[in-house]
């Protein structure tokens, strides 16, 4: 019975695989309805397999993931993001990294799509749930979802004008975060630009202008993370002028747009562009048409 028992398990092992293959190969060639189709068919199939087998556990998230991706692309996110939490809560074994770092980033996509939603209650749980289950993960690849959700809920707390609390969690994450380290770059200058605008919902611009002008001591080979550095930057020039030091706005804006000249990156590239827009804008209120034409002549040009 037992060799016979080991034939049929193989055999439905093999039926599963060659379903997810089926469904990734709908995916990638964009056929997104046909690959939905599919994922639920397999999980009908997984739900009458035998849990305990590891590769019926392992297709289970596979399905139930793949179905939340495929729903985000089509723009269901309310969908998608019940498919995520239905992913995350998929039978797993969270000793093995590989399975624990995908239920984090359904948890972590879980709290994206309803923070897209406007949902940002439902996404500071989702974000906490995160947290709590996975914060102590030393696997550098969950940590990286852990430190993701622990920025997106200071966000959603900002989004609910939670201001003294998103201050605080920001606060214990600049502690946290190492900016020679390249993930660690990039979110701690999203917890910078969410700590300043905390502080200008607060009233206190100056400090909030004194925060951004901080991740100028950090320098970063990640495009991401220079990206985030110039988003900063505007949003610095942005308080600035709300202080009336437009002179100063000016100087940080021509300080941004040289340092990231040469800079190749898509992304830091356009956001390079919308710098010299504001600071020819800013130019213009100063009187001084002529750099602003010249600034708006450097557009499109490195």
């Amino acid at each position: 019975m037992s060799g016979t028992s080991d034939v049929h398990g193989e055999a439905v092992a093999r039926r599963l695989r060659a379903e997810a293959d089926q469904v990734l190969e709908w995916h990638e060639t964009g056929d997104l309805d046909a690959a939905l189709v599919a994922c639920d068919a397999l999980l009908t199939a997984v739900a009458a397999a035998d849990p305990a087998d590891p590769v019926v556990r392992e297709t289970h998230f596979f399905a139930a993931f793949e179905r939340a991706l495929l729903l985000t692309e089509q723009g269901e996110l309310d969908a998608a993001a019940e498919a995520y939490a239905a992913a995350a809560a998929a039978p797993a074994d969270l000793d093995d990294p590989d399975q624990r770092h995908e239920v984090a980033m359904a948890l972590l996509n879980q709290g994206i799509c309803l923070d897209a939603m406007g949902d940002h209650q439902g996404a500071l749980q989702a974000y906490d749930r995160l947290v709590v289950r996975f914060g102590t993960a030393a696997d550098p690849v969950t940590r990286d979802q852990v430190v993701r959700g622990r920025v997106n809920r200071a966000a959603a707390l900002l989004a609910l004008d939670e201001l003294h609390e998103a201050l605080t969690v920001a606060d214990v994450l600049v502690g946290d975060l190492d900016p020679s380290e390249a993930l660690d770059a990039e979110q701690l200058a999203m917890t910078m630009r969410i700590r300043a605008a905390a502080l200008r919902a607060l009233d206190r611009a100056g400090e909030a202008a004194d925060a951004l002008a901080e991740l100028e001591r950090y320098a970063t080979e990640d495009p991401a993370a220079r990206t985030q550095f110039a988003s900063s930057q505007r949003e610095r020039a942005e308080v600035l002028t709300e202080l009336d030091r437009r002179a100063e706005a000016v100087a940080v804006l021509d300080a941004t747009v040289r340092k990231l000249e040469d800079d190749p990156d898509p992304e830091v590239v356009e956001a390079r562009e919308q710098l010299l827009v504001v600071e020819a804008d800013l130019l213009d209120e100063l009187g001084e048409h002529d750099r602003a034409r010249a600034v708006r002549a450097a557009r499109g040009r490195r």
